[in-house]
C-alpha cells in the first residue's frame, strides 16, 4: 500500500503569487545536486579542504570535499501538477543558509546576534533538524505506523467487513462466497506483518518542512549558550542528524516524546568544529562558555549516538573512535519518530 502526496502543501501545485497578487513565474531550473548539510556549513568541519566522514553502513571512514557530502540528487525537487520538476523548496533552503552564514560567523567569534538574525538562524537550524533523510525516513516510518494501526482496528472482524463488502458490492453481482474470502483476506493482511505501507518520499519531504516552520518560533524564544572548546586539539563532529533533541532532565515512563515545543526540551547543533550551540527555557538570552576535552567527548558521543549513517569530522581518527566506542557498525538505525 502506498501513501503518496503532492506540491499542494508547500503551494507549488500551480504559480506562486506575488505579494501584489500577480503570479510569479514557476522555478524550472535549479540544482540537480542538493545538499541536506548544507555545503558551507561541512566546511566548518574541515581540515586541509576535506572532512573525514564515517560510514556506518560500509564500516569504514573516507576523506572527501565537502562538495560530495551530503548531496542527493533531486531530494528537495518536487513534481507540480502539470508534471513539471519544481525547485522552490531547494531556493528557500539555500536563502536561509545565506542568512545563517554570517550568523553563525558570529557567534563562533563570541559576539551576540540581532533579534533578525537570530529569527533567520532558528529557521535554519530547524530546518536542519528536519531536512534530513533520517528525518523524513522517520517520518514515512510513522506515517507507516499509523496507516498500519488504523487498518488493525477497522479490519479485525471478518463478519464486520463482509458486512460492509456486501453493502458496497450489492450490485456488482459479487457472490457471498467472494465477498466472504476477500474479507478473510483483508483481516488478516491488516492483523499480520505482510500489510506494508510505502510512504511517498516528496510527501515526506514536504511534512518536514513543515515541521521546521512550525518548530524554529520556539527554537528563537530559548536561552541560548554556545559552547566553546578551550584548545584547538580538540573539535567537535556532526552527523547526517545534526540536531540533538533531549530533555533537560530524566523524564518517568511516558508515552509522549520530546518536541521543539517541550517545556524541558534541550537542542544542541554544532555549529562548527570549534563550538556547538546549546537551546532550552525560554528567556530569550545568549552566552558564551568554554568547554575542555571531556565535554566535547561527551558532546560528540551523544550526539554521533542518534546518527543514521554519516559521522562527519575534520579528521579520521576522531570519527573512528567514536564509530568503534558507540558501536555504530553493530547497531541498526532507528526512526527517531514513533507511534506510541
Amino acid at each position: 500500500m502506498e501513501s503518496a502526496g503532492s506540491t499542494q502543501g508547500l503551494g507549488i501545485a500551480a504559480a506562486p503569487k506575488t505579494g501584489s497578487g500577480a503570479t510569479r513565474a514557476p522555478m524550472l531550473n535549479g540544482p540537480k545536486r542538493q545538499h541536506f548539510l548544507p555545503r558551507f556549513y561541512l566546511e566548518g568541519f574541515c581540515r586541509d579542504g576535506l572532512v573525514a566522514v564515517y560510514d556506518r553502513n560500509n564500516d569504514e571512514v573516507r576523506l572527501q570535499q565537502p562538495v560530495n557530502t551530503a548531496v542527493i540528487g533531486h531530494f528537495y525537487t518536487l513534481e507540480d501538477t502539470e508534471g513539471r520538476k519544481r525547485f522552490e523548496l531547494e531556493a528557500v533552503l539555500c536563502e536561509y543558509e545565506g542568512k545563517a552564514k554570517p550568523a553563525i560567523a558570529k557567534l563562533i567569534a563570541c559576539e551576540g546576534l540581532s533579534d533578525q538574525e537570530r529569527s533567520d538562524l532558528s529557521i535554519f537550524i530547524a530546518l536542519a533538524a528536519m531536512r534530513t533523510p533520517d528525518m523524513v525516513n522517520s517520518v514515512q516510518s510513522l506515517n507507516g505506523q499509523m496507516v498500519a494501526h488504523s487498518a488493525k482496528l477497522l479490519f479485525r472482524d471478518v463478519e464486520k467487513v463482509y458486512q460492509d463488502l456486501r453493502a458496497d458490492k450489492l450490485e456488482e453481482g459479487t457472490s457471498d462466497e467472494e465477498l466472504r474470502e476477500q474479507a478473510a483476506f483483508m483481516v488478516d493482511m491488516a492483523q499480520s506483518e505482510k500489510f506494508v505501507v510505502t510512504t511517498d518520499e516528496k510527501w515526506a519531504v514536504q511534512m518536514t518542512m513543515q515541521m521546521a516552520l512550525g518548530a524554529a518560533p520556539y527554537l528563537a524564544g530559548r536561552h541560548w549558550r554556545v559552547v566553546h572548546r578551550e584548545r584547538d586539539k580538540h573539535s567537535f563532529v556532526t552527523t547526517d542528524s545534526p540536531v540533538f533533541l533531549n530533555t533537560t532532565a530524566p523524564r518517568g515512563p511516558s508515552p509522549y516524546g520530546v518536541g521543539f515545543g517541550s517545556p524541558d526540551a534541550f537542542i544542541s547543533f554544532p555549529l562548527d568544529q570549534s563550538c556547538v550551540l546549546q537551546a532550552w527555557g525560554d528567556d530569550g538570552l545568549l552566552e558564551h562558555k568554554g568547554a575542555d576535552g571531556n565535554y566535547i567527548r561527551k558532546a560528540n558521543l551523544a550526539l554521533g549516538a542518534r546518527c543514521q549513517r554519516f559521522l562527519v569530522a575534520r579528521d579520521e581518527a576522531l570519527v573512528s573512535s567514536l564509530a568503534q566506542e558507540l558501536g555504530l557498525a553493530q547497531k541498526q538505525w532507528q526512526p527517531k519518530l514513533r507511534l506510541g
